[in-house]
């Protein structure tokens, strides 16, 4: 069993998924660059915009953030959140609406710490509260315990133990995705954003890691042998150029030791076939 640790770095290898990198605010609401103002500063500037009443700018700031909640809420509970059908990524979300009307740039400083500090907080509550959580300890326990979580927590040992071998593979795909000339912020910004797209490039990614020919060209030449792999699925050849660093990736998991994120894949591609 892996432990704390080593399962919020694995889940982290699940980010592109989700896509839950901090997006760069000023792509994405039109600041300009030249204003050369951090990131933070930016972030707090549009949540000063927001509390003014840009309600159009809220809602665009709430779908863009989503990845930046569902690394939250992952990272507290220790495993993949479905926004569609999780109980937990809804108190989030609440939560995310809680930080940012509560939010005073003077008083809480950075935003996106204040946002993780009230999210992983109602989380816990929301834990606490629910029978089904029963013995259950959330992984950020384990990063800031404090008197809250001691008091209505309970620890589960098995948590504890280490493997190895396991983190040894997820660094070994990291270095994989570097000798492509893919990071986890690529991976980020071009994964596919709609489930039914996303469910068809993991198939896609599955034929070519189970293709020992396809797959060894691919690892040797550093790109998809994409004339050959056509000839084996039915999409349109852009569909697979405009998703290649997200199949590569999928395929150098699918051919790894990292299980839980291959059981991702597997239950991706089970709800695709019903």
């Amino acid at each position: 069993m892996l432990n704390v640790q080593l399962k919020i770095f694995c889940h982290a290898a699940l980010i592109f998924l989700e896509v839950v990198y901090l997006f760069e605010p000023n792509l994405i609401y039109g600041v300009k660059k030249r204003e050369k103002k951090s990131r933070s500063d930016s972030i707090n500037h549009i949540i000063i915009k927001i509390k003014n009443g840009d309600i159009e700018l809220k809602e665009k700031f709430i779908k863009k953030y989503k990845p930046y909640l569902l690394k939250i809420i992952s990272s507290t509970l220790g495993r993949y959140v479905d926004p569609e059908v999780s109980e937990e990524y809804s108190v989030g979300l609440m939560a995310f609406n809680e930080a940012i009307d509560g939010f005073n740039p003077e008083i809480n400083g950075n935003f996106t710490n204040y946002c993780n500090m009230v999210v992983n907080h109602r989380i816990i509550d929301y834990i606490r509260k629910n029978k089904k959580y029963s013995n259950v300890i959330p992984f950020s326990y384990f990063e800031e315990r404090n008197d809250f979580e001691e008091k209505y927590l309970v620890s589960d040992s098995h948590y504890l133990y280490e493997n190895i071998e396991v983190k040894e593979e997820i660094l070994q795909f990291e270095q994989q995705l570097k000798q492509f000339g893919i990071t986890l912020e690529d991976l980020v910004m071009n994964s596919p954003k709609h489930k039914d797209s996303r469910e068809l490039c993991i198939s896609i990614a599955r034929i070519l890691s189970e293709n020992d020919k396809l797959f060894e060209k691919m690892i040797r030449k550093k790109c998809i042998p994409l004339s050959e792999l056509m000839g084996l699925v039915n999409v349109h050849r852009k569909t697979v150029e405009r998703n290649r660093k997200f199949i590569i990736a999928v395929s150098l998991i699918l051919r790894s030791g990292l299980d839980e994120i291959k059981q991702f894949f597997r239950a991706s591609e089970e709800r695709r076939e019903k």
